[in-house]
Parts: structure tokens; C-alpha cells; sequence
């Protein structure tokens, strides 16, 4: 590659994108999950002109970034195309992403990248990257109806109403997740416009489960995404945790992904969450199909 050229990615660049982001994925897991429909629906939530990036040599693009705003923090992502590794391109993805993110006032940048790439871990750590947390993608493929989830006694579960229900299980959930780590809320404009405005937004998906009148815990679902039925949410609120509702609502999960014809179910968790979310999903039969290591770096700010 003679000359780089870095540009903002725009929507005629979802098939280059996809096809680069699936070739990785193969080269390091022997397959690839991720559709077009799975990357523009990501991109309907970001900026493309400020918070994506594409490395293009000629007509081709052989590289790939992202960001995504979380306050004073920004979480990153980038690839390069198996065939154009050993370039600099993924020194230049990187930088540029710092360089963007410090430019729109982020002190920290975190960056994830595939567990078993040991290349793009050195990488990361050579610009001065730690180690931070370790996610993972669990899947379970679904041979036989799954068993009716048993609900905690007290509790109930509730077809999701998005006009009687929206605020009150946006409240919900952001309060379940503010013990989880390195949260960042969000506030209801914004969430609605990530679920409720989505394509994929299917309330029948979803479950609501109340304890009395209060929301107490649900799920987020959507159908045909990343290979087969994915379980975007579930939370428990504390006061009501280690009752069995986790479960239950996994269960309620699968049994609805079952009668839409999906078998592949899958999620992803933080492996460290001391809410015991992970020991829970392997219990149901759970296993690990993809890992990510993310890295964070402190940013100087920019002049």
C-alpha cells in the first residue's frame, strides 16, 4: 500500500465494512456471525462523520474503526483485513481513533480487541494501552423447546406496553446497571432512540416483570441479529437479585426466540461482573463463542 488514505465511513461503505470485520472474524474464529443488517443497525446510533473511520487502499478498504461516546470516556474498536496486516494500518486506526476521541473532549479511550489476536494486544500495549476487562460472547444453540421459566413467587411477567411502560423500564434498568463497572447512563432520549427507534424493535420480544406495580427486572430482545436471537439486556434490580429472576427471564428469553424459529441464542457479558451474570448463563447452558480483551488509556487533552 503505497499511500493511506483515512476517511469517515459512509453508509455506501456497510458491504466493504462487513465483508472486512467478517474476514477477521474468520481468520481467528473459522467463522463469522456478523451481517450488514447487524452493522448498519449499529450504525444508525453513531455519528459516522465524527466517530468511524476507513482505511481505504484504492477501491478497497483494509481497515476499520469506531467509537462510541460514553462522557469523558470513549470506547473504541478497530480492524485490519487479514491480507493487509504488518502495514501500520492498525497503528494508524488506533492513533486516529485517540486523536479524534481527545479532539471531542474524552480523557480516557478504551479499545477491545479479539482475545486470541495476541498481535493486536501488542499492539495496543506498545501505544501505552493496559489490560482492563475481558467480555465474552455466550451462545447456546436450542435442540428442544426450552422449559417454562419458573417465577420467583411475588413476581410476574408482563407483555412489554413501549406507552405504559417505556420510562418506567428505562429507570429500571439504569438502575440495575449503575453497579456494574464503568457504567455509563443513559438518558431516556437517547436509549428509546437505540431500542424503541430501532428496525429491530419487537416488543413481543421483550418481558417485563413486576413485583406488586414496580418493575423489578426484564429483558431486551431482538430477533435475527449476529447469527440467531440476541438478548441485547437482562437486569435485575439489587433489592431483588439471587431470587431466581435471571434465570426465569432466561428461560422466558429462549422460549421466545424458540417459537420465532431461532435456535442460535447468544448474549454477551462481562467476564468479571460480580453479579454473578456468567456462572448464571453457563448454568443454562451457555458457552463462550467469541472474547474480547479491552484496553484503556488515559488521554492528554487536546490543544
Amino acid at each position: 500500500m503505497k499511500r493511506a488514505i483515512v476517511t469517515p465511513a459512509v453508509s455506501a461503505d456497510a458491504a466493504a465494512v462487513t465483508e472486512l470485520l467478517g474476514a477477521v472474524e474468520s481468520s481467528l474464529y473459522g467463522q463469522a456471525s456478523l451481517s450488514q443488517a447487524d452493522l448498519e443497525d449499529e450504525w444508525s446510533d453513531l455519528d459516522l462523520e465524527h466517530n468511524t473511520q476507513v482505511v481505504r487502499d484504492g477501491d478497497r478498504i483494509v481497515g476499520y474503526g469506531s467509537t462510541h461516546e460514553r462522557g469523558e470516556v470513549y470506547r473504541a474498536e478497530g480492524y485490519v483485513h487479514p491480507d493487509a496486516l504488518g502495514r501500520g494500518i492498525g497503528t494508524l486506526i488506533a492513533t486516529g481513533l485517540e486523536r479524534n476521541a481527545a479532539l471531542r473532549g474524552a480523557r480516557r479511550i478504551q479499545n477491545s480487541v479479539f482475545e486470541v489476536d495476541p498481535a493486536a494486544r501488542r499492539l495496543l500495549e506498545s501505544l501505552g494501552y493496559g489490560a482492563v476487562r475481558v467480555f465474552r460472547e455466550l451462545r447456546i444453540e436450542l435442540d428442544a423447546p426450552p422449559p417454562a421459566p419458573g417465577w420467583p413467587e411475588g413476581m410476574r411477567a408482563e407483555p412489554f406496553d413501549p406507552d405504559r411502560d417505556a420510562f418506567e423500564f428505562h429507570a429500571a434498568q439504569q438502575e440495575a446497571f449503575a453497579d456494574h463497572w464503568d457504567y455509563a447512563p443513559r438518558d431516556f432520549d437517547s436509549w428509546s432512540k437505540s431500542h424503541l427507534g430501532s428496525e429491530r424493535f419487537d416488543p413481543a420480544l421483550w418481558c417485563v416483570v413486576r413485583t406488586d406495580n414496580e418493575i423489578v427486572a426484564g429483558t431486551i430482545c431482538t430477533a435475527d441479529t449476529f447469527g440467531g436471537g440476541w438478548v441485547q439486556v437482562l437486569f435485575t434490580r439489587r433489592p431483588w437479585r439471587r431470587r431466581g429472576a435471571g434465570a426465569a427471564l432466561l428461560d422466558d428469553s429462549f422460549g421466545r426466540f424458540w417459537e420465532r424459529g431461532e435456535r442460535s441464542v447468544g448474549l454477551g457479558v462481562d467476564a468479571a461482573s460480580d453479579t454473578g451474570a456468567f456462572r448464571l448463563y453457563e448454568r443454562a447452558g451457555m458457552t463462550p463463542a467469541l472474547g474480547w480483551v479491552m484496553y484503556e488509556k488515559k488521554l492528554r487533552a487536546a490543544t
